[in-house]
């Protein structure tokens, strides 16, 4: 009877431990929330530029979901219409906001957007960040059919602030070195000093002449 009695225990324990092993197991990531998109690339084009000329800007953007064999992944971000832009200062810290720009997808996630450099806009050398919290899409499925309201980024975000590093958002606007524009009194100076010239040979030939004709004028002992 205790033959049988420790054959059944151990044929109890076997199957137990064959179930643990069958079962496939479950992945759990500590990823990024879901609902959230996250800026992984932002670039600016051209890295110099100056008042009144356009400015490139090419971003991707991504979200989360999580799988019960993979853990967490990303998926390209789509349905995005619009983003805010800050100009940021090196120096100074002085920024500038566009808000709301249109942007136009390129596919795998990618935005391109433009914006015109304004006179208030920092200059020198400029960081260029996507706003945080300024994308909002409500075309992402981390489920089928079911979509999820997604807005982000969590943060300002700029080159300096993503993992790719073939991306450049700063910027010089500017020329380096550029002279300070001359006064009015200096352009006018410089457009007429062949006239200026004219006039000061004239004035001296008239002093010497004057001066000669005092000399002769005087009587003499």
């Amino acid at each position: 009877m205790s033959s049988r009695s420790n054959i059944r225990s151990l044929s109890v324990v076997f199957v137990f431990v064959l179930l643990i092993a069958v079962v496939p197991p479950r992945v759990v990531g500590q990823g990024p929330p879901v609902g959230t998109l996250w800026v992984t690339y932002v670039n600016a084009t051209p890295t110099t530029t100056n008042t009144g000329e356009t400015l490139e800007i090419v971003f991707r953007v991504v979200y989360f979901c999580c799988d019960p064999y993979l853990g967490t992944i990303s998926n390209p971000a789509i349905g995005i219409e619009t983003a805010s832009f800050l100009l940021v200062s090196v120096l100074t810290q002085q920024s500038k906001e566009y808000a709301d720009v249109p942007v136009f997808p390129t596919g795998n996630g990618e935005y391109r957007a433009e914006i015109q450099i304004a006179q208030d806009n920092p200059t020198g050398r400029v960081w260029v960040y996507v706003e945080g919290n300024s994308l909002h899409s409500s075309s992402c499925f981390c489920q089928p059919n079911t979509p999820v309201d997604t807005l982000g980024p969590p943060g300002n975000t700029a080159s300096e602030q993503t993992y790719d590093v073939s991306d450049l958002s700063l910027i010089q606007i500017g020329q380096l070195g550029q002279p300070p524009s001359p006064s009015p009194f200096e352009m006018l100076l410089q457009s007429n000093v062949l006239l200026l010239l004219l006039l000061a040979a004239i004035i001296l030939l008239l002093l010497a002449i004057s001066l000669l004709a005092r000399r002769r004028g005087k009587p003499s002992k």
